[in-house]
This record gives C-alpha cells, sequence and structure tokens, in this order.
C-alpha cells in the first residue's frame, strides 16, 4: 500500500510539474502578446519569424531611403522650376531691349534687372540640403560655382539603394543644370548684362538678341532636367507603393507566425489552474492516506 501510495504521489507530483511548465508558457503568452518567446517554444517558428523580421527591416530601410531620394529630388525640381521662371523673366527683358525704338535708359535699367536675376540665378546655384550642396555632383562640401562661373563641383552620382539590387541617381551636377552649350547660365545673363551697358546701341541690340537664342536653349535645357527629374520622382511614388504592400504581407505573416490568440491563451490558463487546484486537492488525500496507513 505505501509503495501504491508512493507511485501515486510521484505522478501527481509529475503533472502537477507540468502543468506548472504549461501555466509558465501561456504566462509568457499572455505577458508578451507572443506565442513564441524562446527558440524552444517553436524552432521552426522561430527562424521563419526571423526571417520576416530581416526582410521588414530591409524594406524599411529601402522606404528610408526613398523619402531621402524624393526629397532630394523633389529640391532639385523646386530650384529648377525658380531657375526657369528667373530665365523666362530673361527672355522677356531680352525681346524688350533688342528693340530698336528702346531708349538708352531704359535699356539701362533692364540691365541692373538682368544683374538681379543673374545674381539669383547663381544664389538658386548654391542651393543646400541638410548641409549638402545639391548640384555639386559628389563634392557637396564644395560651392558648386565660383565667382567667374566656373564649375568647381564634378559629374559623379549620388546613388542610393531603391530596393533589393537596384540603385537610382538622385542628383543633377551643376555642369548639367545650369549650363547648355558649354556656357553656364550664368554667363549667358551676364553678357547680356555687359552687352546692355555697351554705349553702342547697335552692339547692345546684337546682344540682346544672341542672349535671347541662349536662354531659350537653357530654358530648354531646363525642362529636359526636370522631365528627367519628374519620371524618377514618379518611379519612387510606385516602388513606395508596392514596398507598402510587401512590408503588410511580410508583417502578415510574422503576425500569424509569433503572435499569440490572447483569448486562447486565457481559456488555456483558467483549464490549467482548474487542473492544478484537481492535482493539490488529490495529493491533499493521497499524503493523508498514506499518513493513515503508516499509523494503522
Amino acid at each position: 500500500m505505501r509503495i501504491t501510495s508512493f507511485s501515486i504521489f510521484n505522478q501527481l507530483t509529475r503533472s502537477l510539474q507540468e502543468n506548472l511548465r504549461k501555466l509558465g508558457v501561456y504566462s509568457d503568452r499572455l505577458s508578451s502578446g507572443k506565442s513564441i518567446n524562446k527558440p524552444s517554444d517553436d524552432v521552426s517558428g522561430m527562424v521563419s519569424s526571423m526571417d520576416y523580421k530581416i526582410s521588414i527591416n530591409e524594406i524599411e530601410q529601402y522606404k528610408k531611403n526613398i523619402d531621402d531620394a524624393d526629397s532630394f529630388l523633389g529640391m532639385t525640381d523646386t530650384i529648377m522650376g525658380s531657375v526657369y521662371n528667373q530665365l523666362d523673366r530673361a527672355r522677356e527683358l531680352a525681346v524688350r531691349a533688342a528693340n530698336d525704338s528702346l531708349e538708352p535708359e531704359d535699356r539701362v535699367s533692364i540691365s541692373k534687372e538682368i544683374e538681379n536675376l543673374r545674381d539669383e540665378v547663381m544664389r538658386l546655384s548654391q542651393t543646400k540640403l541638410r548641409d549638402r550642396y545639391i548640384f555639386s555632383g559628389y563634392k557637396t562640401d564644395t560651392v558648386p560655382f565660383d565667382g567667374t562661373f566656373t564649375y568647381q563641383g564634378n559629374s559623379s552620382e549620388i546613388e542610393v539603394f531603391i530596393d533589393r539590387d537596384s540603385t537610382m541617381a538622385i542628383n543633377v551636377s551643376g555642369d548639367e543644370a545650369f549650363s547648355y552649350g558649354g556656357e553656364t547660365f550664368m554667363e549667358t545673363l551676364d553678357d547680356l548684362y555687359n552687352a546692355l551697358n555697351d554705349i553702342d546701341p547697335d552692339a547692345a541690340r546684337a546682344g540682346a538678341q544672341t542672349a535671347i537664342d541662349k536662354i531659350e536653349d537653357a530654358i530648354t535645357q531646363i525642362a529636359n532636367v526636370r522631365a528627367t527629374v519628374g519620371a524618377k520622382m514618379s518611379r519612387l511614388e510606385n516602388l513606395q507603393s508596392s514596398l507598402d504592400d510587401r512590408s503588410l504581407t511580410f508583417n502578415t505573416l510574422l503576425s500569424n507566425t509569433q503572435d499569440a490568440d490572447l483569448a486562447d491563451t486565457v481559456t488555456q490558463i483558467s483549464k490549467i489552474q482548474g487542473a492544478l487546484e484537481s492535482l493539490r486537492a488529490s495529493g491533499s488525500k493521497v499524503i493523508s492516506q498514506s499518513l493513515l496507513d503508516f499509523l494503522g
């Protein structure tokens, strides 16, 4: 009888320990909201979860890169729009200056505005984003153009990863954005300014006529640059949407793999607690019976 009671007691002890272990597992799930809290909970699920997390983190980095690229390209487009406005005004003034009936004092007045437009285009070429010159190529700490309107940057492209095995050049060098035919826009406006201050009215008109053609070429160049920038921004927008969809898919897979069913977890805890109460009651009876048998 003592041997039988001892065997029953051992069985109750093992059952008690197993239920306490299960209670710990489900309690961890309830507190963390996760069904996998350590590798031993589900080795295969843990490996899958790690793979999903790596993919999600990778996508988030691409999305951040896309945001940075979009900001860089957006700033470029805004600046080129402003340069277009300056040159469009300069074209209007050059057309007026080429008129035979223009008085000398009017020509001088136009030259002063051309001077201001030249300086504004120069200022726009020196635009920074996050303390980096955006039109200096890879030499982002160098002013794009010096006082003689000579390009000081380079033609290197700043590339960023926007997806796995996919990069995009996000910058436009100053020699592409601010020059055409080997002459910068600032030089074109400076030549126009000097021509309008020539005491010979015929030379002034000829200089204005020459400037008109050059300014129109510059405006065409700006349109080409903006078209390229716009196409890249459109591609980024489409890719951002695709990455959002992929991120949602991986997050759903991760959730299905590691998130606990809280309602089921609470139910299981309740069942285990009921089982523990039964085991305690049974254990008490076995101990009492064994004591009586021993005394008897």
